[in-house]
Order: structure tokens, then sequence, then C-alpha cells
């Protein structure tokens, strides 16, 4: 098997020798020169004024659905500017008007419809830079770019817009404020510059300078735009005050003293953003208002993983690009069972107290680490150089609890203040890069409970960089090296090894060893990956490390220590249609990850195919065989346990999402030797009656029979052959229901509608409790065999279990669980002037914890609706001014 993997390689890495080039379109460089406007003009979108009569026809070549033909339809398009605005005018000509796809949706999102996208590269550095789309009916989309081919929606700026329908087509207009955009001011200035064109009806998506599919680089083609004279000095100063008040109606005690206080709540705070020259922007905000206008989806986590939530806060969103380690360079990043290093992950900062009231008749404990104030500043230092830092203070945090009439407070999270910073320096045109980024986190608490549950500070910092090995951008070679010093009281030390992200007391660990004295903890991660950027093989390899001690949590995320992992892909990928297909793609893995004890964790191979055929739609298979090993998490700090061989499959087919109606399945399977299996399936359904309301709903089911499903673990000094603790588990028959249910109505571009529901549904019935034998094995003592013995108390639902081997009795509490939760959002949007919202927002969730261990999908759903409820309602308001003209 390796001697196929490594000569399919080495054929792949002589493949631009003996393959040649794919014909890009020319080497002509394309270029527009932009004009001063003479006059002002009136947004509208009708091109009426005289500054569009002479707008230039441009040539847009397919890439899809005939690569590299021309557009089916004509286009002209002009850019000139004064010296606050830079403007673009289209005329986007279509032989049949009739049949344009105006759909209207809220701002930054992408449905099936026509689109006209101007892309613009300010610093010329070829790398980065930033986007706005417009549809006939309206609807936006401005983001950044990045890395050269990578783009996100996370940022938006303020500006204005004119679309119009009329017999030769549809028509744009732009006008968008220098203020927005970050570049180096200078005479004689030169942007990159390209658009895009999407005819919806046709699935046509033409460019000025358009990238083959077997090719790489975006940014890096665009096209050169001169042409620019006097632009304004005047520093961008942007302020947005807002106003929430909230009205909470949640589930409680009669009795409970707290929650009339707390039942009304009204906030104030600030954002503002300051232009530092024309490449630096600084953002402040004041008692920032991060509260969350959708929440986070439901879970029930069997695991010791911490689960990763997105960040939905728009103060840590925008920018967040900025701070992506270890991933520049190359356009792919495969895992395999590589555990990702966040460095810095947002959430952390406001995050859910972690201190103890040591209970209380009644507490008043609160939700989030309020943030009294937090500054960044983003943009580009100097040729080549991006920047990013961040600053953020959350003060010291207190719990109420009322016993017997007396009200005391007790402290739950320290004051503390987080730093990020990171930079990164590109050179030669993107061919090279070279990074760095620390960060820090300092707590300062004098309450000692405090100090056993949280880190004094904690320090990270990391290199990463990539290298173009060829000329031509084919093969990239990428890595990260980073380290972590964590330091606090030795409670809180000797509390961290013992997570189950350390598990130091794991009674067979060789790699490091357990100080209950030790006052810091450190440790280090790399990772190095070499990627084939384009053409039709592919390859990519990747080998990474993380030590022990190494830890960033406090505020980065990460889910392993111990661990070597490393892999192999190769694939092919046709572009080329032909009868049936419109592209093809085949990938084949190899990985393995072992401790650094060098122990085998994992390994497999893998593969996956995917089709997308002649009428849009999609099929993709994809499956693995895992060969098995030693799971040093299984047992929850315990010994070694061995892991059996397995297989997984999965297929998933979509239909055309460009029809009023489309759909998708997708089907999973998971089996391993030792009986384990879970199936899991999910449908979506997305319908379209109109341009203006979109409805989708995907429900899914997983029902799962897992023989090792953990438990608990009981201390016995007579057992040694697990050091004197059992290790106990039991199979799981567990069953899921979920769905996602979403309603988008817009009725404007500027005003939406929009209902997200989410039911779930999740039980679990143990039975066949047992203990692993002995360390390092696969061997299990089923209780009720071999001399022991287990029975159910049904009273005080619990299990006796007698070893049967001269150990002590003891008993288990009931596992099994029936959890169930609805969640709602519904959430009214209306920008009634740009960069100006009102919000008005209903949030209802319930759960229910009836019949554990039974599933009975009728009578779960009915004990859901009959329990009670929370119901939160919001209205939010902010005001964007641009104070820059009233000052300047």
């Amino acid at each position: 098997m390796l001697k196929i993997f490594y000569t399919l390689l080495l054929c792949f890495l002589l493949s631009p020798y003996i393959i040649k080039a794919s014909n890009t379109g020319g080497d002509d460089k394309k270029s527009l020169v932009v004009s001063k406007l003479p006059v002002d003009l009136i947004i509208d979108g009708k091109l009426t004024e005289s500054v569009w009569d002479d707008m230039p026809e441009l040539s847009f070549i397919q890439r899809d659905p005939d690569e590299g033909k021309p557009s089916t339809q004509r286009q002209s398009i002009k850019i000139v500017y004064d010296e606050h605005y830079i403007y673009v005018g289209a005329r986007l000509f279509d032989t049949a008007p009739d049949s344009i796809v105006s759909r209207v949706t809220r701002r930054d999102n992408f449905p099936s419809a026509d689109w006209f996208m101007v892309f613009f590269d300010p610093y010329y550095d070829k790398r980065s830079g930033y986007y706005f789309a417009i549809t006939p009916g309206g609807s936006i989309v401005d983001g950044t770019l990045y890395n050269d081919e990578w783009d996100e929606t996370t940022w938006n700026a303020v500006w204005d817009y004119g679309v119009n329908i009329d017999e030769e087509g549809w028509t744009v207009e732009m006008k968008i404020p220098f203020s927005q955009l970050k570049f180096k001011k200078k005479e004689s200035m030169t942007w990159g510059v390209n658009f895009k064109r999407v005819i919806a009806r046709t699935n046509e998506q033409t460019y000025l300078v358009m990238t083959p599919k077997k090719e790489s680089g975006f940014v890096s083609r665009f096209a050169d735009m001169t042409g620019f004279g006097e632009i304004s000095d005047i520093p961008a100063l942007e302020i947005i005050p807002y106003i929430v008040q909230k009205g909470q109606f949640l589930v409680h005690d009669p009795n409970d003293p707290f929650y009339k206080s707390n039942q009304f709540k009204t906030s104030f705070g600030l954002d503002a953003k300051y232009g530092l020259g024309s490449n630096l922007t600084l953002d402040l905000t004041v008692n920032p208002d991060f509260g969350q206008v959708e929440v986070d989806p439901a879970e029930l986590n069997l695991t010791t993983f911490e689960t990763f939530f997105q960040e939905k806060r728009p103060f840590f969103i925008e920018g967040s690009n900025l701070v992506s380690f270890g991933n520049g360079g190359a356009n792919n990043n495969w895992g395999f069972n590589w555990a990702s290093i966040n460095i810095f992950y947002s959430r952390r900062i406001g995050r859910t107290p972690i201190g103890s009231t040591g209970g209380g008749e009644y507490v008043d404990y609160p939700t989030e680490t309020p943030i009294l104030g937090a500054a960044k500043v983003t943009g580009k230092i100097g040729d080549g150089w991006s920047m990013y830092a961040l600053n953020a203070y959350t003060p010291t945090t207190y719990a109420k609890k009322w016993d017997e009439g007396v009200v005391s407070e007790v402290e739950v999270e320290p004051q503390s203040n987080y730093t990020v910073l990171r930079s990164l320096k590109e050179f030669d045109n993107g061919k090279a890069g070279l990074g760095f980024i620390g960060t820090s986190t300092l707590r300062l608490t004098d309450y000692q409970p405090l100090k056993n549950r949280s880190s004094e500070g904690q320090f990270v910092g990391g290199i990463d960089g990539w290298i173009n090995l060829d000329d031509d951008k084919t093969y990239v070679l990428t890595g990260a090296v980073s380290a972590s010093l964590t330091k606090g009281d030795k409670n809180y030390i000797t509390s961290l090894q013992r997570t189950p992200l350390h598990n130091y007391q794991r009674p067979d660990f060789t790699a490091a060893t357990l100080d209950s004295s030790a006052t810091s903890l450190s440790g280090y991660a790399a990772r190095f990956a070499l990627n084939k950027q384009k053409g039709n093989f592919y390859v990519n390899a990747a080998f990474g490390i993380i030590s022990p001690g190494f830890d960033i949590n406090d505020l980065g995320f990460q889910s392993r220590t111990n661990y070597a992992n490393g892999h192999i892909v190769l694939g092919w990928r046709d572009y080329e249609p032909d009868d049936l297909f419109r592209n093809k793609q085949f990938y084949l893995s190899n990985w393995k990850s072992i401790n650094l004890e060098g122990v085998q964790e994992s390994a497999g191979s893998w593969l996956r195919t995917g089709f997308s055929l002649q009428n849009y739609w999609f099929i993709g298979f994809s499956g693995d065989i895992n060969y098995g090993g030693f799971s040093s998490r299984q047992t929850r700090g315990g010994p070694l346990a061995q892991v059996p061989h397995g297989y997984s499959v999965n297929f998933n087919v979509e239909s055309d999402f460009r029809k009023n109606f489309a759909s998708s399945l997708y089907f999973g399977l998971n089996s391993k030797d030792n009986g384990s299996q879970y199936v899991y399936s999910e449908l979506y359904f997305e319908y379209k009656p109109g341009d203006q309301l979109r409805i989708t709903f995907s429900p899914g089911i997983e029902t799962g029979n897992e023989v090792l499903q953990w438990v608990t673990a009981k201390s016995d000094p007579v057992y040694t052959r697990t050091y004197g603790s059992r290790y106990i588990f039991a199979t799981m028959q567990q069953k899921t229901f979920f769905a996602s249910i979403r309603a988008d109505w817009t009725f404007t571009p500027t005003l939406s509608l929009q209902l997200f529901a989410q039911p779930f549904i999740s039980t679990g019935s143990y039975s066949e409790f047992k203990q692993l034998k002995e360390g390092a094995s696969s061997d299990y003592l089923l209780y009720g065999t071999n001399g022991s013995a287990i029975s159910y108390d049904s009273n005080n639902d619990l299990y006796s279990v007698n070893p049967g081997d001269g150990g002590a009795p003891f008993t288990i509490n009931n596992p099994d669980f029936n959890f169930k939760s609805i969640r709602l959002n519904l959430i009214l949007r209306w920008e009634f002037v740009p960069g100006s919202t009102l919000f008005l927002v209903w949030t209802h969730d319930r759960t229910n914890f009836d019949d554990p261990g039974k599933f009975d999908f009728g009578r779960d759903f009915s004990n859901l609706m009959n329990s009670e409820a929370n119901n939160i309602f919001l209205v939010k308001l902010n005001y964007w001014f641009n104070a820059a003209k009233l000052l300047f």
C-alpha cells in the first residue's frame, strides 16, 4: 500500500514537467483607467448622467458552464471617482430581460439570482482585497478577500447603490467611500480590479479575468486599475451608539427574590472606527452589546471534547481572517484526525463565569462576563505587512445568593485582560510569507476558590509561513510552530494537568509526570504541509505534533495534546465536461496518529469521489477503513484501551438549487468490529415560492449502538490490573431526532423577517455494564458473568454491582437520558439608513427530561411542548454617524 502511495506521489511531483500548463486566457495583462468625476451623481441605478455615456464594453470569459468561452451576454462597465468616493456603473445587457432572476434576500446572503460583483485589491499586494455584489432586486453582499483565493462576508461596509431593470437588461450604480477601504495612499496609485457576472437561468458565471478550474490564484490575476489623482485626506471617523431594551419571561421559582430585578434590562453602548491614515483602522467599543441575535445549536455532548461554537458577535467577526494562523499560502488544508489549533478563539472573551457560589437557597448567576471595553487595530503597516492588534478588559464578576433573607455576593470570574498581536509579511507577490502571533491572558484575584479554578496568566506565541517551491506556484510548503506557558496557583495547575486535555494522572503515562507542586505548565505544537495548488493531479501531505503540556484554552481552542499525526492525499480532478458529467473528482488518502509514547492511536485509509452532472445535480461518496489502535482518552484518565477496527461509508446527492424547489440527502454508516454501529441520515429541502420568500427544512435522525460507552470510574485498590480503579462502560442504544427550520421573508433589501426553529430529541438506554479487564487491552468483564453480579434498584434508580473478585461492591447511578429541546428565533431587521439598523427579536426555548431511556416521538414531542418555556423579547437600535463630515 505504501509503495503505491510513494510511487503515485513521485508521479504527482513530476506532473508539472510532463503535463503542459493550461491556457489561462493569454499572457496579456488587462487594465482599466479610472477618471475623475466632473459632477455629482444621483445613485438610482439608472445611469442617466452624462459621465456614463461612454461606458466601454468589456469582454467576459465563462468559468461555467462552458469554461473559456465568451459570455453569452454583453456588459459595459465604467469606474470613476472623486475626493471621497469611488463609483461603479454597469450596463448588463440581457436578450431576455423578462427572464432576469431578481430574487431578494437580506444582506450577505447569496440566493440563486443574477449577480454583478466588483473586486478591488487596493493595496495591490495581489493577495487581499474587497468585494461588493448586488442583484437586480437590490440585495447586496460585501466582504473581504485573503490568501489570494479565499473570501469571507463578515466585513460590512457602509455604501450606497441602485439598480434598475429595463428593456435592455439591468443596470447598476455603486458609491463606495474611500474611508471604507484600506490602501496605501500615494501618487499614481495602481489597484487590482476584477468583475463577475452571474446569469442564474443558465448558471453562467463569467469574469473579466477568469481563473480556470485546474489553476490557482484569484486576486493575483486581477487587472490593473490606474488613473487615480487627488483623494481627500479627511480621516475616517464613524460612531455607532446603540440602545437595547430586553424583557425576559423565564422559568423560575415564584419565590425567587432575584427574578423581577433581572426581568427588564436596558443597556447602552458605543462603537467607533477611526482611520489611522488610509491603511490602518482603529476600532473601539465601550460597554459593547455582544448579545447574539441567533442562538447556538442544541447539542448533547457525551465525549471529553469541548464543543466549538462559531463566533457571532460583530466586533470580533470583522477582520477575523487576519488572525488565521498556520493556514496561509495553501488553498487546501486537510486534517485527517489532526486536532486543529485555534490560537485565538474570541468566544473566550466574555465567557460564562467559571466560579461556584457554594450553594444558596436562591442564586443570581450571570450568564456571561461583561466586557467594559475593547479595542483593535487592523490593516497594513508597510509593503506586504498586515497586522491585527486587540485588547479587551472584563471586570471582576459576581453572583448573588440568598440564604434565609440575607443576600451576599460571591466572586465567580476574576478581572481579566486579553491581548492578541498578529502580523504577517508577504514576499515577492505572495510567493512566500512569514508571520507571528502572540496572545496573553492576565487575571487578577485574591479569592482562593477562583485561584483554584483559573490561571493567573497564559502566554502563547507562534511563527508561521509558507514558500512556493516553484515560480509557477504549483507546490507550496507551509508550516507553523507555537509554544504556550500557563501560570497559576499549584491547585489550578494540578487540576489542569488532570483535565481530559492533558491526562497527566494516567497510570501508564510515560511522556509526562503529574506534578502537584507545579505553578506552571508549558508545551509546544508544530505542523508542516505540502500542497499542490493546481492541475488535474493533486497531492497534499502533512505532519503535526502537539506536546503533552501545550495549552492555549484561556484565549484559544484545542482538543488534543500528546499527539502526532500525518497523512498523504492523492487525487485526480477532471474539469472537462462530457456527455454525463460537468466535472469529476477522486481522492485517496492514508493517515496515522500516534501519541508521544510511540503508541498508535489510529490509522486508516479514506476514499472520496464526487460527480457534478450536466443537469447540475451532484452525487458524492466517501468511505474509510480504520485500522484501530490504543486510545489514551477512552478511560477518562485511566490506562490505554484498545480501539477496534472499523469502517464508515457516506453518500450524498443534491438537486439543482437554481430551481424553486430543491433538496439533498446525506446518509452515513459507521461500524466497528466490536459491534458498535451508527446510522445517520439527513434531508434538506429548500422552497422559494417567490423572489422574496425562502423556506428551508432539514430533518435528520441518528440511531446508534455503542458497545463501549463511557459510564464512570470507581476506585478499588484490590483491582491492580487497571492500576487500582475500575473503568466502567456500557452498551448504549441511542436515538436522536433533529431538525432545522428557517423562513426568510425579505420585504425589501433593507427590511426582512427571519424565523429559525430547532427541535431536538435524543434518548440513550444503557445496558450490559462492563469493566476494562486490563490496561492496553480489548478485554472487558461483563457484569453478571464470571462470578460478578449486577442488579437494578428501581426505587433509587441505580445499579448495584459486585465485581466478584474480592473487590468492594459499589453502585452506579442510572445513566439513561431523554433530552428534548426546542429553540426558536424570530428577527425583524430594518436598515432604515445605510449602517443604521433596528432589530426586533423574540427568542423562545424549552427543555424536558421525562422518560429517560425511552424513545417515543409522539410522547416526547408532546412532553416537550407541554413544558414551561423561556421567552426573551429584545429591541435594539443602532445609528451610524459619519463623524468625519461633522468635525473636519
